[in-house]
């Protein structure tokens, strides 16, 4: 590359320029390719684009895809929609930030039942990103599809589609679900959401969440709170509930869960996946796992029913308990305090500790 550059150096200095709206290839543009890759940006520019749109009634989403950048999107009572972006270039000189400020485009328009945000711009051609902040105001009846990748805060819409963001992202205050495939990043979502989601690597934290359902890959899970169900298909996640409003269900293989201030009923069914929950209530619990590690912590004095088995693999009982041996298999049944909701738990090929506090 750098023999291409010196060399059309040359070529520049020793032949006739072409005209500037000439297509086809240009060794100007090459070299001016070149500069905005390899030489850094010394010129910088903040340029300003607006845009306002007023929907039809028939126009209930707001579409921002193939987007990079940072982007907030808030609902209002406003009639119409309304994007300030604020839009920063960089370049090797004036003329470079001039021929990338000409190249800006920004369009909003609605089509059926969905009016679209669209920014165009050739980095190819300059060989360097604008960096984007956009600013977008819709009316709160509005659902959101959000695509593209960087950082996002959603508010006080009808709900959100992500079209495999990737990226940063808040949501906060939706009255509708939170659908699609989120790839990456740290996803933040406030009290009430209703979460209905793909996610692939990443942290996603939701906080007094209206309901959970999430298929989820190698992604760090933190749910706080919940005051409705979870439903979980993980694969090689990390996972950590704390408190319960609804039954939790985790399937799946791989990764670590830990369960704390459990009171309704709880399902695993796995293969590697290290369990450790607490009980803070005598619930209906069904635990099944293949190979790996599982303790669990029932509330001291409280009746259940627990039974409990092992397959090639250690057993660790509360006091009082004894368990009986057949071959590779270790099993214990009975009631504790009197009796209550059936706990079943069966590890094959791992280790099950049961305690109680």
């Amino acid at each position: 590359m750098v023999f291409l550059v010196l060399g059309a150096g040359v070529y520049q200095v020793t032949a006739p320029a072409a005209p500037a709206d000439a297509p086809g290839f240009s060794v100007g543009r090459l070299v001016q390719f070149a500069k905005g890759h390899f030489g850094g940006p010394r010129e910088r520019r903040t340029v300003t684009r607006t845009a306002t749109l007023v929907p039809s009634a028939e126009i209930t989403s707001f579409d921002l895809r193939d987007f990079r950048g940072a982007v907030t999107i808030s609902g209002s009572d406003r009639p119409d929609i309304a994007v300030r972006a604020e839009i920063t270039l960089g370049g090797v000189d004036e003329a470079h930030l001039n021929d990338q400020e000409a190249q800006l485009g920004l369009t909003l328009e609605g089509t059926g039942t969905t009016a679209a945000l669209r920014f165009g711009f050739d980095h190819h051609a300059t060989g360097r990103r604008p960096r984007y902040v956009v600013h977008v105001e819709v009316p709160s009846r509005f659902t959101v599809r959000l695509g593209g990748e960087g950082s996002a805060e959603v508010s006080l819409v009808a709900g959100l589609q992500l079209d495999g963001y990737a990226g940063d992202l808040r949501a906060d205050a939706l009255t509708g679900p939170v659908t699609g495939r989120l790839r990456r990043g740290r996803a933040e979502f406030g009290p009430g959401a209703v979460l209905d989601l793909e996610t692939e690597r990443g942290h996603l934290r939701a906080e007094k969440a209206e309901r959970v359902t999430l298929n989820s890959e190698r992604t760090t899970l933190d749910l706080v709170d919940a005051a409705g169900p979870i439903t979980l298909e993980q694969d090689f996640c990390r996972i950590e509930i704390r408190g319960t409003g609804g039954p939790v269900h985790v399937t799946g293989e791989g990764g670590v869960i830990a369960l704390r201030g459990v009171r309704h009923p709880l399902t695993i069914d796995a293969e590697r996946l290290t369990v450790n929950a607490e009980l803070e209530a005598p619930v209906v619990t069904a635990i099944t796992v293949e190979n790996d590690d599982v303790e669990v912590t029932l509330p001291r004095d409280a009746g259940m029913q627990l039974q409990a088995s092992v397959d090639e693999g250690g057993l660790v009982l509360p006091a009082g308990l004894t368990a009986t041996t057949d071959g590779t298999r270790q099993s214990v049944s009975g009631a504790l305090a009197g009796g209550g909701p059936e706990v079943k738990l069966a590890v094959t090929r791992g280790d099950l500790r049961v305690r109680t506090r």
